[in-house]
């Protein structure tokens, strides 16, 4: 996305205006004194972009303007933007819009409303209804709409951060914004697109109402057992009171109850209890035959076992034979001999073979049992006694309990579990047909692509990192953090010294945007501003400002300065456009001999954001 600021403008309360010209694809440095008013130009711009809190100092600066304004450029369309200054803690919700970039010549008046407005940059963001927040979390729902003003976290590197050693982006303080940073980041950089979220949230709906209408289909197939579990006493119940006839099988009876519940008829009961009593007399005399004929056929069992075992004891007649010629023999040997083989054959045909006595018998209890199933299923439908209703109340009520349970056996029923049966397969087809990117490659290409890109600007500056010079860019997807690794190791290092911190966040928000640019990523503007990355060297150790550093840590500011100015000049050899926006102490000498630099304004010697001679 082309984007550039040409224009801060504070409308004073004196009817005067206070402007800063930036320039595009440039350097743009404020330097001066601390104190001056150059951190509040960053809470200025992001008041004007819709911000709901303000850091805008009340003192000297919000105390003396009416209006802060912005004049940008968006995709070669020239906006300006003003917003009616807050009173204390409070925003204001006023807004003066200009479609072509006019600056008012006075003070400008409210014309348009805050969505209208957000709109109106979202479009040139990228940004539309389909762009929303994948998952939720405490501060931000899911589902809810993608505001731009999440990317403008990777525009900014505030005082409060750029020598942070865990922290790389600002606002994380704010639980909104804290939660929006991993929601946005795949998008911001090119892992994710919008197309391949919506086609992942389609499945992930479909997913959802597949498992739907299968607990329904569940609900209604355990509806359909618990139906079945209490049937008989239904029916039986209902034949107690005289609803039903005593005759007919459950599905006679379900027809019947259907007839019941649409007319309430009742029908007169002829001699159901004589049918009950009979039916169990029925029930006790074949149980009766099936225990006798069950231990007869085990009496039966023993008596041949116990013929098995005789003929085990008559084996030695075999064994005689075997050795005729070695036994002595009586006079009486061979008729003995004889009638023990007869014996001994006979045994073994009974043992051996399977009478009809066997089949008959086992064939007569499958008989008996199927006869008493179909009585005990005749006689749980039966009523056990003569029941009457007190009233039609109570016969009403009954009614509409066996309206409810028959209900759970509607042909509707039926019909939903099979049309819910009939959608999970068109729906598991049309997830077939959304085929969703693979994140997690794009991740680890993207992450690779980054730390190489990374890795150039350690090799540009490695005079300034001192022991971390040979060192590895390692950017941490989780946490959202770089470090640093150790070559040929798996260690990260613990790295010391707010100047390296610094050139860590250096390192990261411009691989970052190089990363954008190449991939020509819409949702994130081409600026960024920084707030005093040479503060680690013109602080002491209470955290006051120096008037002067030491040569070696002016090399570091060198070498930072040399990075900036490099990395514009590769912005624009890749066919994009970059603006950078800087604080600083560092006197205009510093950068001398580069080439993408612009002095705004030295703050300095009484000039100011709001100058000494405001009055």
């Amino acid at each position: 996305m082309k984007f550039y600021f040409e224009n801060l403008v504070l409308f004073l309360k004196n009817d005067k205006k206070r402007t800063l010209t930036f320039l595009p694809d440039k350097i743009n440095v404020i330097t001066g004194d601390s104190n001056t008013g150059k951190t509040a130009i960053l809470a200025i711009i992001d008041y004007c972009l819709f911000s709901s809190t303000h850091d805008i100092s009340e003192s000297i600066i919000n105390e003396n303007v009416e209006w802060y304004g912005i004049k940008i450029s968006i995709n070669d369309k020239r906006y300006f933007i003003a917003r009616k200054s807050p009173i204390e803690s409070n925003v204001s919700h006023d807004y003066y819009f200009s479609s072509v970039g006019d600056v008012p010549e006075g003070v400008p008046t409210a014309n348009i409303t805050e969505p209208a407005l957000k709109r109106t940059l979202e479009v040139e963001f990228g940004i539309d209804s389909d762009t929303r927040v994948a998952y939720g979390g405490r501060a931000l729902s899911s589902g809810s709409k993608v505001s731009f003003r999440y990317f403008l976290l990777l525009n900014t590197i505030s005082q409060d951060i750029i020598t942070h050693s865990q922290e790389f982006f600002d606002k994380q303080k704010d639980e909104k914004y804290r939660e929006a940073l991993p929601r946005i980041f795949d998008l911001a950089v090119g892992i994710d697109t919008v197309e391949n979220i919506l086609k992942r949230e389609k499945r992930e709906e479909i997913e959802r109402e597949i498992r739907k209408l299968e607990k329904e289909s569940e609900r209604i197939s355990r509806k359909h057992d618990a139906f079945y579990s209490q049937l008989k006493s239904t029916i039986q119940t209902a034949k107690e009171y005289g609803l039903l006839p005593e005759e007919g099988d459950v599905g006679e009876a379900i027809e019947q109850l259907n007839t019941m519940v649409r007319s309430a008829v009742t029908i007169t009961k002829k001699g159901a209890i004589d049918r009950y009593n009979e039916i169990n007399a029925n029930i006790n005399k074949l149980t009766r035959k099936i225990r006798n004929l069950n231990s007869f056929t085990n009496e039966y069992k023993r008596y041949k076992a116990n013929l098995k075992e005789t003929s085990d004891s008559l084996k030695s007649v075999d064994f005689i034979y075997e050795h005729y010629n070695d036994v002595l023999k009586t006079s009486i040997f061979n008729e003995v001999i004889a009638g023990l083989e007869a014996d001994h054959r006979k045994i073994k045909k009974a043992v051996a073979n399977k009478t009809p006595l066997d089949s008959n018998i086992s064939k007569t209890i499958k008989e008996y049992e199927a006869k008493l199933r179909e009585l005990v299923d005749e006689r749980d439908t039966m009523p056990q006694e003569v029941k009457a209703f007190e009233n039609d109340k109570e016969k009403y009520i009954f009614v509409g309990e066996v309206k409810a349970k028959l209900d759970l056996y509607q042909p509707q029923s039926a019909a939903n579990y099979k049309g819910n049966e009939e959608r999970i397969n068109n729906l598991k087809s049309r997830l077939d047909g959304l085929v969703v990117n693979n994140v997690s490659e794009r991740k680890e290409l993207f992450v690779k692509a980054l730390e190489e890109i990374i890795q150039e600007y350690i090799t540009f500056t490695r005079s300034a990192l001192a022991n971390y010079k040979d060192y590895r860019a390692s950017f941490n997807y989780k946490d959202k953090v770089l470090q640093l690794r150790k070559p040929r190791s798996n260690h990260v290092e613990n790295v010391g010294s707010s100047s390296n911190h610094m050139f860590l966040h250096l390192f990261l928000f411009l691989g970052l945007h190089e990363q954008i640019v190449r991939e020509k990523i819409p949702y994130v503007a081409s600026f960024l501003i920084i707030d005093q990355f040479s503060r680690p060297y013109f602080e002491d150790r209470s955290g006051k400002t120096k008037e002067s550093i030491d040569s070696s840590d002016m090399a570091k500011v060198t070498a930072a300065l040399s990075l900036l100015d490099n990395f514009v000049t590769n912005m624009k050899g890749l066919g994009g456009n970059f603006q950078m926006i800087v604080f600083e102490h560092i006197s205009p000498d510093t950068w001398s001999g580069f080439s993408n630099f612009h002095l705004v304004e030295i703050f300095k010697d009484g000039n100011a954001l709001i100058p000494d001679d405001y009055e």
